[in-house]
């Protein structure tokens, strides 16, 4: 049997309010706890590790996570970033990793509070069913294989925002990485407690939330063509690059796939 690696769990705090205000400290936790402290100057609370790193969006809490990771001793399965307006309970996670162990998953989510703010209707909690399948989970309360995490790193040191993290960025690393395994947990339920802020602010670098989106998004894709060439143009390569420009400017790659599968084949075979 394999050694058992634990799970790392990031929860944020502002550095002033009560740390994990919003968890229901109902069970024993079966993970590593990791206090993120962007405030970067908050003493920290007896018995509680922290990591206090003055930062101004989510993108910046990925690079120090990477970066503490890289240098940790300990070999994690899975890394999970929790936002601080997370409402949830030690024991929906330590069953939300049972879960995911189960399935195998590499990456995944709780669901969704109907009352959750929330940007896409995805996410949002489901009856009936315990695992969904999906092509990524946001970042506001991801859980990683450690491996693909840590394969972000380059992304992560030109983010502040996080956006495109997760629909670009980790869509794309868990094709050339094969973790991608990733479903949304519509057996747990999450509640999102404060509205989406980050759209319009204008980050230290001179762009907004917005402008990064699409700089994050070209470099994913220019990875995806210097490692699997054989992918352009592919439904995955138009399905997952689209949507946040139109389909329109991707269909001649669409109609030029036939040849750009040909031509990839030499490099098909030499991946067999």
């Amino acid at each position: 049997m394999p050694d058992f690696k634990p799970t790392l769990l990031v929860y944020t705090w502002d550095g002033s309010s009560p740390p994990l205000d919003l968890v229901v400290k109902d069970a024993a936790p079966d993970f590593d706890l990791l206090l993120f402290d962007y405030s970067g100057k908050a003493t920290p609370p007896e018995g509680i590790a922290v990591l206090s790193v003055k930062t101004e969006c989510k993108g910046e809490i990925y690079r120090e996570v990477h970066r503490w990771l890289a240098a940790a001793a300990t070999g994690y399965e899975y890394v999970g970033l929790l936002d601080d307006d997370i409402e949830t309970s030690w024991s929906d996670i330590n069953r939300m990793l049972e879960i995911a162990r189960a399935r195998g998953l590499d990456s995944f989510a709780a669901s969704l509070s109907a009352d959750s703010y929330h940007s896409h209707a995805k996410f949002l909690h489901k009856a009936g069913g315990d695992v969904r399948p999906i092509d990524w989970v946001e970042v506001m309360m991801p859980f990683y294989r450690t491996e693909l995490f840590m394969a972000g790193g380059a992304y992560y040191a030109d983010s502040i925002s996080s956006y495109a993290l997760d629909q670009f960025v980790m869509t794309a690393l868990q094709k050339l990485t094969g973790y991608n395994r990733v479903a949304v947990i519509d057996a747990i339920v999450a509640r999102h407690r404060r509205p989406i802020t980050s759209d319009d602010k204008v980050f230290a670098n001179g762009l907004t939330a917005q402008q990064e989106r699409p700089i994050q998004r070209r470099k994913a894709m220019a990875q995806v063509a210097a490692q699997r060439p054989d992918l352009l143009g592919s439904r995955w390569y138009f399905q997952t690059f689209s949507p946040w420009c139109g389909p329109g400017r991707f269909w001649p790659l669409r109609l030029l796939a036939p040849w750009l599968w040909l031509r990839a084949l030499p490099h098909r075979r030499s991946r067999e």
